[in-house]
């Protein structure tokens, strides 16, 4: 009995690291395709009285990771040497949401499934090898959280490899500063996980 336990606390210790080891140590190319806001909610209409503004936010939380690669380091993030930058598929997404729909007083959260359903919508049969994606799910003012889920999936079976839900405090002035402070500290949270795992 001792050494069936040993073995399934051995088989629950390495399941975790699974996912790390093989961004790692997989040769397949990622490509980054940014943030998708399509199942999203702002909760908390005092925190988002610009409405009409929202939109080209969509479009600039995606944006950072290319006009400030240093600091929205995917690479980092994701544990690998490099990663490719292909935003036109949230984009023409982002484009058709209505930001004004977003804004509600309601806590608000999205299941797993939600969010692999929102990655599985998307045709990535052009892409070679691993896509990442975020699924953003919360931008929470009553309780200042930020929440997202991180999507990898397999862009020519569509298959999910996995899927991890954030939830990080925003900062910083402006509504664009500090939301985007949760992806920051999202980035930075999943290169931890990642660095621990190795």
């Amino acid at each position: 009995m001792n050494l069936f336990y040993s073995l399934i606390l051995t088989f629950l210790a390495f399941f975790p690291s699974f996912e790390n080891e093989h961004l790692a140590k997989n040769n397949d190319p990622i490509t980054w395709i940014g943030i998708d806001y399509s199942v999203a909610k702002f909760v908390g209409a005092a925190g988002f009285t610009d409405a009409e503004e929202l939109p080209k936010y969509l479009l600039a939380w995606n944006d950072f990771v290319i006009t400030e690669p240093d600091k929205y380091d995917v690479k980092k993030a994701l544990g690998v040497p490099s990663v490719t930058i292909d935003l036109a598929y949230t984009y023409a997404t982002n484009k058709e949401v209505d930001t004004k729909a977003m804004i509600q007083e309601e806590a608000y959260e999205i299941s797993q499934e939600q969010a692999e359903a929102v990655a599985k919508s998307y045709d990535l049969s052009k892409i070679e090898g691993t896509v990442a994606l975020l699924v953003a799910e919360c931008y929470n003012k009553k309780v200042t959280k930020g929440s997202h889920w991180l999507v990898m999936i397999d862009a020519q079976s569509s298959e999910i490899l996995s899927a991890e839900r954030f939830v990080e405090k925003p900062g910083g002035f402006g509504l664009r500063n500090y939301w985007a402070r949760t992806i920051y500290e999202l980035l930075g949270s999943k290169e931890k996980e990642v660095r621990k795992n190795k």
